[in-house]
């Protein structure tokens, strides 16, 4: 008799989100056999225990994991629902038959790649700091970056009363106005960091697009559209990142 961790059986089965599923838990709105249960690690019979959400008895049952890329463009949520009704990447993804869910934000201003997947291991695995998963971008900022100022950056500055990862900074170009554009990577994802960071530095963010999380990249994949990770993609993924099977 297989058991799982609650939070982890559910987000197996596709119900919804980590952090909804999560938060779903602690507000006591899942029972099983009757028993409300406020704890995410309870374990649960996977062929034998009901599970009700909301005094609705679910069907569950676990999804083949899948793994989508998609480009998303400005002006979109990058969430599959928005309490202020602005459009979100779900109109985008309505031809996948999986339920899945973005591994972390991309905020409304910027574009670029997405990861969408229902696998929660892998989405906790890269999410995570401490597994120091890079992320890479490419920015176009205001002005010229000194090499005074990228070395600050790539030590690692204090923001907001707390040091930063130290960035990774590539000079691209230098636009015929006399801005820049920049390819940079960082290892952690708190919200706005970047434009909070260049700001800070004195040189605001004009545009930010995502282009890789570690080795998975953005490629030529068209704006707004997506495409299935081969299994190749995903295997050389968690080697190269020690993801533990």
């Amino acid at each position: 008799m297989k058991e799982m961790k609650l939070q982890k059986f559910l987000q197996d089965c596709g119900l919804a989100s980590r952090r909804d599923i999560r938060q779903w838990i602690h507000e006591g709105k899942f029972k099983v056999n009757q028993r409300t249960v406020t704890d995410p690690n309870f374990p649960v019979r996977i062929d034998r225990d009901q599970i009700h959400f909301r005094k609705k008895l679910l069907k569950l049952r676990l999804q083949n994991k899948s793994y989508f890329i998609l480009n998303k463009p400005v002006g979109i949520v990058s969430t599959l629902d928005d309490p202020q009704g602005r459009p979100t990447i779900t109109a985008f993804i309505s031809r996948i038959k999986e339920r899945v869910y973005p591994v972390g934000r991309l905020d409304y201003f910027s574009d670029g790649l997405m990861l969408l997947t229902n696998d929660g291991d892998l989405a906790n695995f890269i999410i995570s700091a401490r597994n120091q998963v890079p992320k890479t971008y490419l920015l176009k900022i205001k002005g010229e970056l000194s090499l005074t100022t990228q070395k600050k950056l790539e030590k690692g500055v204090f923001l907001e009363g707390e040091r930063l990862n130290p960035f990774a900074i590539e000079p691209v170009k230098l636009t015929s106005s006399g801005n820049s554009w920049l390819k940079v990577t960082i290892t952690e994802g708190k919200k706005h960091i970047l434009r909070k960071a260049f700001k800070y530095s004195g040189h605001p963010v004009e545009k930010l697009r995502r282009i890789a999380i570690g080795n998975i990249n953005l490629k030529k994949l068209p704006l707004g559209e997506w495409r299935e990770l081969k299994d190749y993609e995903i295997a050389a993924f968690k080697k190269k990142y020690n993801f533990p099977e």
